[in-house]
């Protein structure tokens, strides 16, 4: 793999792939929408094999244009715009977005495209929570449910989204009216592989609803109060976290190098991965993981260990197989994840 275009380049996931591959010595285009951006500078300073280009997702020609002016071997899909949604407008730019890119990739000779997956897949669903499940079509009503963070409309366009990269990696078939004779497959060549990741916390990282990340921004002096701060839904961060048990945390630099790895290796086994960094989902736990790695934070918090429960329930969700086929586990401990992007909180103005 010599040269990478990541598609929504310049957000928390992009740009921390983007530092993972140029650290292996591959060539690195990110998308930005701005003409200047505050992260894409950041990554151009910090290696000269990544460069910033601005191009507009939602336009084909915009796109085109990137990958006429480079010659890229892969592709990673980071943009999710349906995450901040508030029209259904909004919610649908994923699908040209999309399109416009595994397109121009297929078109242009890419070899391998990597998206970036959820496990919202799963909203609704039972565990185990593995590569093998298949999904019913109707999203199940709990799906929907607060508790969950799984809106229903959020579960379906991760399967939607799912459908639609699945399909750029298979044969084109073609219609059912044409008779053999006539019939001409298109030659295909583009790989593609979908990388589902939990809950991501780590530089970057600004919608806060995460009570993991709202944490640690109280622990780097970001934020000045843990207690009662509005996480997702505008729930409370510690009566939201006591109910996260369930869901497992990524530092995002884990997920980073999965898309490495998923790049550049020589085969892909398989072409659905479940990532996850192992960390503890108890939430006592990953708390006590902060105060270790910034004790000086205990009195801003408004809470101790002891409000938060230290049970955890196991989905299934594990990175087994990615582990099985290309033998990576996380470089990092939970407080050392943690220590980590405080530091890099205290360094960096938002």
């Amino acid at each position: 793999m010599e040269k990478v275009f990541i598609a929504g380049g310049t957000g928390m996931l992009g740009a921390a792939a983007a530092k993972a591959l140029s650290d292996a010595g591959v060539k690195v285009v990110v998308s930005s929408r701005k003409d200047r951006d505050e992260i894409g500078e950041m990554l151009t300073e910090y290696s000269p094999l990544i460069e910033v280009e601005k191009v507009e997702l939602l336009d084909l020609e915009s796109v085109e244009a990137a990958f006429a002016k480079h010659a890229f071997d892969g592709m990673a899909v980071v943009a999710h715009t349906h995450q901040y949604a508030q029209t259904r407008d909004k919610n649908n730019e994923i699908y040209p977005i999309l399109i416009n890119c595994f397109e121009t990739a297929r078109k242009s000779g890419v070899k391998r495209a990597v998206m970036a997956g959820s496990m919202a897949v799963y909203g609704g669903l039972t565990p185990p929570l593995t590569e093998t499940v298949t999904f019913p079509p109707i999203v199940g009503a709990s799906a929907g449910a607060d508790r969950d963070m799984m809106k229903t409309f959020e579960v379906a366009t991760k399967r939607a989204i799912e459908i639609i990269v699945m399909d750029y990696g298979d044969d084109f078939q073609m219609g059912l009216s044409i008779p053999p004779g006539l019939q001409k497959p298109e030659p295909h060549e583009l790989e593609t592989v979908i990388l589902r990741a939990p809950l991501m916390f780590g530089p970057g990282y600004q919608a806060l609803g995460n009570p993991l990340s709202s944490a640690a921004h109280v622990a780097a002096g970001r934020i000045d109060r843990f207690q009662g701060f509005a996480a997702y839904g505008g729930a409370p961060a510690e009566a939201l976290w006591a109910s996260l048990s369930s869901i497992p945390v990524n530092y995002v630099k884990d997920n980073a190098e999965c898309i490495r790895i998923a790049l550049t290796a020589d085969t892909l086994p398989n072409r659905i991965y479940n990532i996850n960094s192992g960390f503890s989902r108890s939430p006592r736990e990953q708390f006590e993981a902060i105060l270790r790695a910034a004790p000086d934070s205990a009195d801003r918090m408004g809470i101790t260990p002891e409000d938060l429960p230290n049970e955890a329930v196991d989905l299934g969700f594990t990175g087994d197989l990615f582990e099985e086929d290309f033998g990576w586990t996380s470089s990092y401990s939970l407080e050392s994840a943690l220590a980590d992007y405080i530091g890099w909180l205290k360094d960096h103005p938002y």
